[in-house]
């Protein structure tokens, strides 16, 4: 279901993003919902296991085996 929308833009504006969407074969419409959804608008609140599981992966093999280390080091306290 589409709604409509009024908006009030500057002239100049308008004309610049008519000129944009003739030459990118597309409309004013498609513009503005395109740009609607990059905003990624969500009514849904992460948990903190979803922001955790969207962090980028450490790469740990560089500092050897942090399982026997932790071990090791619960064994000389």
């Amino acid at each position: 279901m589409k709604k409509s929308l009024k908006l009030n833009i500057d002239k100049e504006l308008f004309e610049k993003a008519i000129s944009y969407a003739l030459i990118n074969s597309t409309n004013i419409t498609a513009l503005i919902e395109s740009y609607f959804k990059s905003l990624n608008i969500s009514n849904k609140r992460l948990n903190i296991l979803d922001l955790i599981e969207g962090l980028e992966k450490p790469n740990l093999s560089q500092y050897g085996n942090l399982k026997e280390y932790y071990y090791q080091d619960k064994l000389n306290s």
